[in-house]
């Protein structure tokens, strides 16, 4: 069976290699490999220009338009096409005119009958297309006769062909460069999260004069009907959200997420997220809890000698605020860091003292009747 020349470019690597193939183009290889042929006529040579010569107009097009694209792509979050730099594979088709001539020039000077095909490794059922080609990087003769002594046909087809190859290099370089840099911020959290909140930005100036209109009941705030709200839902925090969907989400979907925050961020104001989870978006009651917790150390009744907060306490406030089990932990943590906040002067318990020490009822202790009706009463200053 013939063996048959690849030129696969799939990676960045591969990127770089046919680069460097085409930078390797001059006119001493372009004559050699010219000569090497039996014979071409006046009308193939000027065929093969005319072919090139419509290439460079379409190419000339293709890299403006990466150009164009791609000087705003690295800065945007996610793009209508994420996936138009997202590989070599993808990005050549940007430049498929280039890239199919490309190959069609290397393989006409490659060798064509099995013998010579045999001739490094007979082993070798596959061989590389820019390897072998006298165009590309297989060895070759320098000419014997400069460039004035063939016809101006071949003078024209070098022009061309050179007007060809400066221009697959640099839309080749372009695209190699756009690669390298996406990586880069990819494994930049810090850029990813810049990004994220650009968008983000934009969005909130576009969204202002129709925030009320948002209804986040709508189906379309839905994690299983939004990707972007769903990995915004299983991503720890905003870092880890903007690095896993740095050119990884749609746009659409990402305006929905933004307009859902913008939305809970205005309907939130002063309360965090937590609060608004805690105590079930009452704002009155999160009011009281968040100042009973800022002045917690004047509730307590009796001094503890450890200088901590005593954990019955703390269990009671948890049981006053009606926190379903489920939020337990939840709760431990907001009273600690916002206890912290307001510089109290004891330590918190931990949640597990927390929890060793919740009863099912507290009003029947005359210690804690005292301290639960002074928090049903409490005046906010």
């Amino acid at each position: 069976m013939a063996q048959r020349y690849q030129a696969n470019i799939e990676s960045l690597e591969n990127l770089q290699y046919v680069a460097n193939v085409v930078d390797g183009f001059n006119q001493d290889r372009f004559l050699a490999a010219l000569m090497g042929k039996k014979f071409i006529s006046k009308a193939e040579l000027k065929q093969m220009r005319f072919d090139l010569a419509e290439i460079n107009i379409k190419l000339e097009r293709q890299y403006e338009n990466l150009s164009e694209f791609g000087s705003t792509f690295n800065d945007k979050f996610v793009t209508n096409n994420n996936n138009y730099f997202s590989s070599a594979y993808t990005l050549l088709r940007k430049v498929r005119s280039g890239m199919s001539r490309l190959k069609t020039i290397y393989r006409r000077f490659a060798p064509q009958n099995e013998a010579d095909m045999h001739k490094v490794n007979p082993e070798v059922t596959t061989l590389d297309l820019f390897d072998r080609s006298a165009m590309a990087n297989a060895e070759y003769t320098l000419p014997l006769l400069s460039m004035e002594h063939f016809t101006p046909e071949v003078g024209e087809l070098y022009d061309t062909m050179k007007k060809f190859m400066d221009l697959m290099s640099t839309s080749l370089s372009l695209c190699q460069d756009i690669l390298e840099e996406e990586e880069r911020i990819k494994q930049n959290p810090e850029a990813c999260v810049l990004r994220y909140q650009w968008l983000k930005e934009e969005q909130f100036i576009a969204l202002q004069k129709l925030i009320h209109t948002i209804d986040l009941s709508s189906k379309e705030f839905l994690n299983e009907n939004n990707p972007a709200i769903k990995l915004r839902k299983n991503t720890k925090d905003v870092t880890q959200f903007a690095t896993d969907g740095f050119h990884n989400l749609p746009l659409p979907d990402t305006l929905v997420l933004i307009a859902k925050e913008i939305k809970e961020e205005v309907l939130r104001g002063e309360y965090t997220e937590t609060e608004l989870m805690l105590f079930n978006q009452d704002r009155d009651l999160i009011n009281k809890v968040r100042y009973i917790i800022q002045h917690f150390d004047s509730y307590l009744q009796r001094k503890s000698k450890r200088k901590q907060i005593p954990a019955s306490y703390v269990a009671c406030l948890m049981w006053w605020c009606n926190i379903p089990l489920k939020k337990n932990l939840a709760f431990v943590s907001y009273f600690k860091e916002t206890y912290e906040a307001a510089q109290g002067a004891l330590n918190p318990p931990s949640n597990p003292a927390v929890n060793q020490a919740k009863r099912t009822e507290w009003k029947s202790l005359p210690e804690f009747e005292t301290l639960i009706s002074e928090w049903e009463n409490v005046e906010i200053a």
